[in-house]
């Protein structure tokens, strides 16, 4: 009897001192992940702490994170305090490229076009140089700033037959020269702060890819792998980026870090309404004068607009100038104007009158929403390009 009272107690002891070690351990790993996931967030932190602000949008700064693409730049991204912002400095800046220009054709407005364009040729004037500024306050390298040069020397091996657009770097699929300022090579930018977190967006022509980032290095991994299938500093650039199924495949590895891919461009609804078109072309309208001119309809979904369409239309002008072609800062137009229907049921829903911008440029771009979630049929809705008072109009669908 006093030997089994003695194993008894024994074997609760061993049994109490197992459990109690078992319990200490489940503690101590949950404060040794709780310790790991603070360290996570404070490095993150302290990362961005070393960012630069721009002083000429506030909110906006710039870091380095490696993204696999060099650069010879302090910063390769820029960050945002909201996604609101990252519109809003469209905006911005697109203004401040507008008040620039305008008060550049005060000093030219007796001039005739050739004039103007030879006088901005002579004293360095860049239609973009806000944009500039804005990229060497952050001392950031942008994807404008790297397409612009491709498309420079793109230009300069063109000749007098019909160009392949399908190789020019301006088609890339990120087609606003303002947005493009706001981008790393990559078409990356992040939005957040140190208290509510951040998150990396990386556009694509379909929608966007976005994680949290938790950790930089993993942050580092997941880039590399997405830039590992198209890379924009590699040629000939592939204008079109990767495709979604591509993108979805290359984060797989990754699914637990939190990222996702989102489609923006509804699939086809099929009959005889387009509710996502982008088409792009060339227009000679004399043997010296020639328009490249692109439009596209879409919804205004990235990443979260909805009840609107998004309609931008592009004339960008040349000139042949002692045998070569060449970027021509002339009196252009862009705009459209047609009727829409409603998406689905494509029904007659409204009349869009003209809508443009006639300025001296050598690139002009409209910019426009349409409320509501709207469609286009055939033969009812167009973009309108000129130059020098030559008009061309291309069908939208």
């Amino acid at each position: 009897m006093k030997k089994t009272l003695i194993m008894s107690l024994v074997v609760g002891s061993l049994f109490s001192s197992c459990s109690s070690e078992r319990e200490f351990d489940t503690e101590a790993n949950s404060n040794s992940n709780a310790k790991i996931s603070a360290k996570g967030r404070e490095s993150v932190c302290d990362f961005f702490e070393n960012s630069t602000a721009s002083s000429i949008i506030p909110g906006i700064k710039a870091v380095n994170l490696d993204n696999s693409l060099a650069t010879s730049c302090q910063n390769n991204i820029l960050v945002f305090p909201t996604l609101q912002d990252y519109e809003t400095a469209i905006v911005k800046l697109d203004q401040q490229i507008e008040d620039y220009n305008d008060a550049f054709d005060q000093q030219t407005a007796g001039m005739t076009d050739e004039e103007a364009d030879d006088y901005a040729e002579s004293v360095g004037f860049d239609e973009n140089q806000p944009l500039i500024d804005f990229e060497k306050d952050l001392h950031f390298c942008s994807l404008r700033q790297y397409l612009a040069e491709l498309d420079d020397a793109w230009l300069d091996q063109q000749g007098d037959g019909a160009w392949d657009l399908n190789t020019a770097p301006d088609e890339y699929y990120i087609d606003d020269e303002t947005e493009r300022a706001l981008l790393s090579l990559g078409s990356e930018f992040i939005v957040g702060d140190c208290k509510n977190g951040y998150t990396l967006y990386k556009r694509y022509d379909w929608g966007y890819a976005s994680f949290p980032i938790n950790d930089i290095g993993t942050a580092t991994d997941i880039l590399t792998a997405l830039n590992n299938i198209t890379n924009p500093t590699q040629q000939p650039i592939n204008i079109g980026g990767a495709t979604q199924g591509q993108v979805s495949q290359a984060v797989e590895p990754y699914k637990d870090s939190g990222v996702t891919v989102v489609a923006t461009v509804p699939p086809s609804q099929g009959g005889y309404c387009h509710s996502e078109i982008k088409d792009k072309g060339e227009h000679l309208f004399s043997s010296e004068r020639k328009i490249v001119w692109k439009h596209k309809f879409k919804d205004a979904h990235f990443p979260n607009f909805p009840g609107q369409t998004l309609m931008k239309t592009y004339t960008r002008s040349y000139r042949k100038k002692k045998g070569k072609w060449k970027k021509f800062k002339a009196t252009i137009y862009t705009g459209f104007y047609g009727k829409t229907a409603t998406a689905y049921q494509c029904n007659d829903y409204g009349d869009e009158p003209l809508t443009g911008r006639e300025k001296r440029r050598k690139k002009i771009k409209e910019r426009a929403k349409i409320l509501g979630d709207v469609s286009v049929k055939q033969n009812v809705f167009f973009s309108v390009h000129k130059q020098e008072g030559n008009s061309y109009q291309n069908e939208v669908y």
